[in-house]
């Protein structure tokens, strides 16, 4: 993958086990895509879960869902935040 930078071209398996300049993936970087890229089927899962226990009506899966992704959201944001105060 070339940049617009000169800078040596390394494979993709050093890129990502030699994070060493800003533009390489972190382990921060891939916990933080994980977190991102599992969240929303769990929580749908969640969601519907508690429907099927009758914790809430069906009308209420909605506001649920969107509740827990906006928390999520908020807690990841703060912190990141703090830790890279």
């Amino acid at each position: 993958m070339s940049k617009d930078v000169p800078t040596r071209e390394r494979s993709i398996r050093e890129r990502g086990t030699f994070a060493n300049h800003g533009d390489d993936p972190t382990l921060a970087s891939y916990l933080s895509s994980l977190f991102f890229l599992l969240s929303v089927p769990s929580f749908i899962l969640i969601t519907y879960a508690g429907y099927w226990y009758d914790m809430y009506s069906y009308g209420m899966i909605i506001p649920v869902f969107a509740g827990l992704l906006v928390g999520s959201i908020t807690v990841a944001f703060t912190l990141m935040h703090v830790l890279t105060r």
